[in-house]
């Protein structure tokens, strides 16, 4: 009651008194679109952030790229999928990959890590069970001129150290082919 008439006094009403709202009147004001808003966009649309923008992808390795297992007849990843072919790797996103000899490994098969966005920093490409027969000069030149280096070892070793580079978080690419190459009818139906 103290404060009612001291309030009253004052010529002020108490806050739950007041019934009527007021808003705010819509301006025509133009939307700026900032370098803030088109990063936030982007990120979402890459799948690296969620509706908070908290990064999803940075924060932990779940969503990177994994090969569990390289048998004879293809790659597993993440435990989960077994992929009977030869395969591209990036950060987070496995692809397959025509490729099936070493001869079939050229500047145009591996094309795609000079054209995604971010570069790979390096690129480990896996030749089958025994390696590098000879070493593969024009794809190093093309990728040194890229300036993306290029390492190039048996199929094994080179999954062992994309998984590595790719958990320490590394912007690395790879390109594995199977241990056993399959003749060309076998890919008309990979799981044949």
């Amino acid at each position: 009651m103290a404060l009612r008439t001291s309030l009253a006094r004052l010529r002020l009403r108490p806050p739950l008194l007041l019934s009527r709202r007021t808003f705010a009147k819509p301006t025509k004001k133009r939307l700026e679109w900032t370098d803030e808003m088109e990063a936030r966009v982007l990120q979402q649309m890459r799948g690296e952030s969620n509706s908070f923008g908290a990064a999803t992808l940075e924060d932990g390795n779940e969503k990177r790229t994994h090969i569990s297992e390289v048998d004879a007849g293809g790659f597993e990843l993440r435990g989960d999928v077994f992929v009977p072919t030869s395969i591209c790797c990036l950060p987070y996103h496995a692809f397959l990959w025509r490729a099936r000899v070493q001869e079939d490994v050229t500047v145009e098969s591996l094309r795609l890590f000079t054209v995604v966005h971010p570069r790979p920093e390096i690129v480990v490409v896996g030749l089958g069970a025994r390696g590098p027969r000879e070493r593969l000069a024009d794809v190093e030149q093309h990728f040194r001129e890229e300036g993306i280096a290029l390492e190039q070892m048996d199929t094994a070793n080179a999954v062992h150290t994309f998984n590595i580079l790719n958990d320490e978080g590394r912007t690395v690419g790879g390109a594995f082919l199977t241990l056993e190459p399959r003749g060309v009818d076998e890919y008309a139906d990979p799981l044949a």
